[in-house]
């Protein structure tokens, strides 16, 4: 995919917007005269931008969903001293997209990939526990598996929102769990197991290759229930897998989101699950407000309102 007009290139002076972006919002809104208009946030790897469709917005929008990569012939405005898309033709791209060109919608990540991934490497190589080090192994094992854990984002649009988000999210909860087990107590290799598989239901819920979207499978069941698939399917590959410890890393991936509400079945019952789910609220939490904060700033110390959180965050360096 050639995209050449970033949103950091958009300017009231542009005569016309022809290109590739993604959309990360869509609203159906209705003007006074009841006619129908969308609002799409469009997005690409140096930012946001908002465009409105006018007119024929009901044809339009049957053409393109909330996660599509999308064609789009748009005209810069600027509205309320900020700038907007009039946008005139918007629909999915009928070209193939690779987890190459996803680069162009998403800012990554400061760390590099191969430097996760021996850092991952390196801790599964440190366990202690032989059932969980096989059982990890066995994951690695699994080309399919494995190279999507590494190239997924972690979610669709509040943390870790690009290629080897997942594995980027994983592996911080997973170091910083080892270290608070280390200066509070609970058992290491359980924490590190537990911190690397809790999201791994991600790779069956999502799909990037059609626009970092759920996929029907993923909307019908969720990455929890997945997640203790994947983690029965890679023990029915272990000879001796205890089943005692394969109750404690499911009760892990069940219990990780902390409460009913928040999508758990369980709330977590013992230390190193409690461990678990804090760190993974904390880290996603904290990569949410940064992400936001770097596309999402009202002035040069302010955010705008984070719908999620609830909340502007400050700037204060």
């Amino acid at each position: 995919m050639n995209k050449k007009v970033f949103v950091r290139d958009i300017s009231k002076t542009i005569k016309e917007v022809k290109d590739h972006f993604i959309v990360a919002g869509k609203g159906n809104y209705t003007k006074k005269n009841g006619e129908m208009y969308i609002v799409v946030n469009l997005k690409d790897s140096t930012g946001t931008i908002e465009g409105r469709i006018w007119d024929r917005a009901k044809e339009l929008g049957r053409y393109f969903d909330e996660g599509d990569v999308v064609a789009v012939t748009a005209t810069p405005k600027e509205y309320n001293n900020k700038l907007q898309l009039t946008v005139t033709d918007i629909r999915k791209t009928g070209e193939d997209v690779t987890a190459d060109d996803f680069a162009h919608f998403f800012s990554g990540s400061d760390k590099k990939p191969d430097q996760m991934k021996s850092e991952y490497f390196t801790m599964v190589e440190g366990l202690t526990n032989d059932h969980l080090k096989r059982l990890l192994n066995a994951f690695n094992s699994d080309k399919p598996l494995l190279d999507r854990f590494f190239s997924y984002p972690a979610s669709t649009g509040v943390h870790h929102v690009h290629p080897g988000g997942l594995l980027e999210h994983s592996l911080s909860v997973a170091k910083m769990s080892a270290a608070v087990s280390e200066l509070i107590g609970g058992d290491r290799d359980i924490v590190i197991t537990g911190s690397i598989l809790h999201d791994v239901g991600k790779i069956e819920e999502l799909d990037m290759l059609k626009g970092f979207k759920f996929t029907d499978r993923g909307r019908l069941l969720g990455h929890i229930t997945l997640g203790v698939m994947l983690l029965e399917d890679l023990i029915r590959r272990i000879d001796g897998f205890p089943s005692s410890l394969a109750d404690v890393l499911t009760h892990i991936i069940v219990s990780h989101h902390g409460l009913e509400q928040w999508g758990s079945p369980k709330k977590p019952m013992f230390a190193e699950a409690l461990i678990v789910h804090y760190l993974d609220n904390l880290d996603s939490r904290v990569m949410g407000v940064r992400e936001h904060m770097r596309d999402n700033m009202a002035d040069d110390r302010w955010s705008e309102f984070h719908r999620l959180y609830e909340a502007k965050f400050f700037k204060i360096s």
